[in-house]
């Protein structure tokens, strides 16, 4: 796999809101350049997990934390998709 390398300053004023521990730092930039790769629909969440090297579900959690929500849709569509659901067992021999 082609790797990139760059050099990010941070400046003075923000650097403090950062943690100190660049190890760190660095995990949760690649995990938030992945999660703009998710929301932009470049890639998956699943993809994006294995690249950060996690499973699906703690990536999906890690974003939580991070204010990036797995679903983006509002409760309407929830429901909406509730509906279509039991109109579909509904229709199906028992």
């Amino acid at each position: 796999m082609l790797a990139r390398r760059f050099e990010m300053e941070i400046p003075g004023a923000i650097a403090g809101y950062f943690p100190a521990d660049d190890a760190v730092l660095k995990t949760q930039v690649y995990k938030l350049l992945l999660a703009f790769l998710v929301r932009q629909g470049v890639i998956s969440f699943g993809k994006a997990a294995e690249l950060v090297g996690v499973d699906k579900m703690t990536f999906i959690t890690d974003m939580g934390l991070m204010g990036i929500p797995y679903f983006d849709g509002d409760i309407s569509e929830v429901l909406n998709d509730m509906e279509t659901i039991k109109q579909t067992m509904n229709s199906v021999p028992q």
